[in-house]
């Protein structure tokens, strides 16, 4: 697939492919609360033979606590169909130590359950001079902990982090992540940790691996982890518009996070997805045209350019259209100013 366009399916996607991973949060819920057509959409998949795979960078919960959280919102899931951060991390030592070894924990139960259950023995202190080191997100985490941590990895113990995302989404607004909490054994060591999470490639192979699945499509609500993970594994992605990137997101992404579909919600799994294709010096997606390059570019209707600054809502057709109108253009050599696209107040119009 050229990188500056957009896949095309003439069947359900759903159809094509026989494992969905499914991000959580901003794809499947909000807080305690499912997002919109979720838990129909996913029984769909599941009735339609696609097994649905819930992939995580929250190491702090083991999978049971997920999909105890997920069949309370109305989405039944064996434990088995959970992929966390903390079992990728518990995987990717696996092909490196011996089974025994001694890993000094920092995080949440489902970082030491994860670790325990790969069969290491798991301590938290320096002093047992662990053969590795595994840190992932936990409230709890402090001082004492990461100091352990630095005087293990100080020690020549490897270190693998779950995630290096800086940030942790709250209901209060961006609190610490696991990558700033990182940083501060990085910069007592020097030493950078290998991660298991997302953007990498490993969690969402490992994902797959779950259900044996050959032909999987992973779906995303942030393109710097999860449509970036997608890409580095080799696998499609499709970006729905319930979370965290949007419209001005999507039109400033560089090639190595660009999605194959774009969906409004889940629903986007169960429909097909139309071509985008060249149409003179723009490009047409059914009857949506788009235009990029220069100063002039935005979508056309009725034969009439309405810029991109001036676009108050988009149909989804406009948007995979000018899509692949400005990566195209950006790709070629002559992008749209970026301030220009961060500032687009576009939304998209959902179908009923």
């Amino acid at each position: 697939m050229v990188e500056s366009t957009l896949a095309s399916s003439e069947t359900p996607l759903v159809q094509a492919h026989d494992a969905v991973l499914l991000d959580l949060d901003g794809v499947v819920y909000r807080g305690a609360l499912a997002v919109e057509h979720a838990a129909d959409a996913i029984a769909a998949v599941a009735a339609a033979g696609a097994s649905p795979v819930y992939v995580t960078n929250n190491a702090a919960r083991p999978p049971s606590v997920v999909a105890n959280q997920l069949t309370s919102l109305g989405i039944p899931t064996d434990p088995a169909h959970v992929m966390t951060a903390s079992l990728a991390a518990a995987a990717m030592l696996r092909k490196t130590l011996p089974a025994g070894a001694t890993v000094l924990c920092v995080g949440g139960p489902g970082l030491h359950e994860a670790v325990g259950s790969a069969g290491f023995r798991v301590v938290t202190s320096a002093q047992e001079k662990p053969d590795a080191v595994a840190q992932g997100f936990g409230p709890q985490v402090g001082w004492a902990e990461l100091t352990e941590a630095a005087y293990a990895v100080a020690a020549g113990a490897r270190y693998v982090a779950t995630n290096l995302d800086a940030t942790l989404p709250t209901e209060r607004g961006m609190a610490v992540g696991n990558g700033s909490l990182v940083a501060a054994v990085v910069n007592a060591t020097g030493v950078r940790p290998t991660s298991s999470g997302k953007p990498e490639a490993g969690i969402f192979h490992e994902a797959a691996d779950l259900v044996r699945a050959t032909r999987p499509i992973a779906v995303g609500d942030r393109l710097d982890t999860d449509l970036a993970g997608a890409r580095a594994a080799g696998i499609p992605g499709l970006h729905v518009l319930t979370g965290v990137s949007q419209v001005p997101d999507l039109l400033v992404a560089g090639a190595h996070e660009r999605p194959a579909y774009l969906a409004t919600d889940l629903r986007g799994l169960l429909e097909v997805h139309p071509a985008v294709v060249r149409d003179g010096e723009g490009y047409r997606c059914g009857d949506a045209r788009a235009i990029a390059g220069g100063e002039a570019w935005g979508v056309v209707r009725e034969g009439t350019l309405v810029p991109g600054e001036r676009l108050a809502d988009l149909t989804l057709d406009e948007l995979r259209a000018l899509c692949v109108a400005v990566w195209a253009a950006a790709d070629a050599g002559t992008p749209v100013e970026r301030s220009a696209l961060a500032a687009v107040p576009a939304t998209v119009t959902p179908a009923p």
